[in-house]
């Protein structure tokens, strides 16, 4: 089932989620829901609490492969359950982020170039990917968000002020759903 995104202001983005205890058919028809979200929402992942589930578990369809203009291609979309980042590398990349519970606002978000990440399958199996790249960028996104952090958390003090009062905007708008004229990320 396709689910309504939750936004900015939605206090579920900012809790810490549940972890999976066992996989029953409700957490498997939460995850074919986040499937469905995510490619009908046009996402490279999507994470439970975005269509209103405290629980920790995302999905991700992004590949470490680029195409010729190096965005990520699509691969296999992929469930992950009670995800935990267990090696970091120290080597880091800046680059813009963005985010389906904050639209249309893209952060400088610098985050380690390699993840070494451990998860649950649907099959209630743990499993272990070491990524790079998009990938690596997406799992960390999405591991984020099922501990209440979003991209907009991890700029630099800098930025966070500098967009302050257009988040604030953004967030009193998604949370009334009503539209507004012009760029509220225009300073």
């Amino acid at each position: 089932m396709i689910r309504n995104l939750r936004y900015l202001g939605d206090p579920i983005l900012r809790m810490k989620c549940r972890r999976v205890v066992a996989i029953t058919d409700e957490i498997r028809a939460i995850a074919q829901d986040l499937l469905d979200s995510m490619i009908a929402h046009n996402g490279s992942g999507l994470a439970a609490p975005q269509i209103g589930f405290d629980l920790a578990m995302f999905a991700i369809h992004v590949s470490d492969e680029n195409d010729e203009y190096g965005y990520p291609l699509d691969q296999e979309p992929m469930i992950f359950i009670n995800p935990e980042i267990i090696e970091a590398s120290n080597d880091t990349v800046t680059d813009g982020e963005g985010c389906m519970s904050v639209p249309g606002f893209v952060a400088q978000v610098t985050r380690p170039r390699k993840v070494k990440i451990r998860a649950m399958n649907l099959d209630g199996e743990f499993f272990t990917e070491e990524l790079q790249q998009w990938r690596a960028r997406c799992v960390q996104h999405e591991t984020d968000h099922t501990n209440g952090i979003l991209h907009i958390d991890r700029m630099s003090d800098k930025l966070k002020k500098k967009h302050e009062h257009a988040l604030k905007t953004l967030e009193l708008h998604l949370m009334k759903k009503t539209s507004f004229k012009g760029d509220p990320f225009v300073m």
